[in-house]
């Protein structure tokens, strides 16, 4: 609470806006870490509770949601499937002071757990949203994938399986390359509000499920469209 007084001398008490109130400031922060290791195996809940714990531990001012059970403003850019590697993911945290970019980089990367790698960090003044991201597999020897026979394809129907039960999806929308040289496989998904092709999906419809995969980029694009 602060006081002041009105025009008669009386005190008065005023109510200082709350973490996350658009009074209170909002400054906007899109961070870039790796996640190998043990950390592939990281689903998106534990993420955020690492990221949570990162923040409160590295005293930043991190900005709260409204409502009842206020939480970190803090949102993740893209899905990674279990087990992937990815060099290039990307987080978005608003706090509600403004800090030097390297500040958070340092600050996070000093309490985050084995296996994820704070990279880089900076002050943005927009949102932005994951539009594509770009895998690598080392193929196994002997294994020689054509992807030309898919790519001309006008439909790759695949089931996906869920607590609904299973349901038919087109993922040829949202294939945008495939590659292989020199024994790497190289593909490009297309990420959109209406879904994705999985990568392990790729891997099946090629003939070489299970291999290793790394993401290697992931493609944003600025909600006006524009690519970042």
């Amino acid at each position: 609470m602060a006081d002041s007084r009105d025009a008669g001398g009386a005190r008065q008490r005023h109510r200082r806006p709350p973490p996350g109130d658009p009074a209170g400031g909002r400054f906007l922060y899109r961070l870039q870490f790796r996640k190998s290791g043990p950390a592939r195996f990281y689903s998106h809940h534990d993420l955020m509770r690492l990221f949570e714990r990162a923040l409160r531990r590295a005293d930043l001012p991190v900005s709260l949601s409204e409502g009842f059970n206020q939480r970190p403003r803090i949102t993740f850019l893209s899905a990674l499937s279990l087990g992937v590697e990815s060099l290039d993911e990307r987080v978005e945290i608003e706090l509600t002071e403004p800090r030097p970019a390297e500040q958070l980089r340092d600050g996070l990367g000093s309490q985050v757990t084995e296996g994820l790698v704070i990279v880089g960090a900076e002050a943005v003044a927009a949102r932005a949203a994951a539009v594509a991201a770009e895998y690598e597999a080392r193929l196994p020897a002997g294994a020689t994938p054509d992807p030309a026979p898919l790519l001309a394809l006008p439909s790759v129907p695949v089931e996906r399986r869920s607590a609904e039960g299973v349901r038919t999806v087109d993922i040829r929308p949202w294939i945008a390359a495939i590659t292989v040289e020199d024994g790497v496989l190289r593909f490009t998904i297309r990420i959109t509000d209406s879904g994705a092709a999985r990568p392990e999906e790729i891997l099946k419809l090629l003939g070489v499920g299970g291999t290793p995969l790394v993401r290697t980029r992931t493609v944003l694009a600025d909600k006006g469209g524009a690519r970042a």
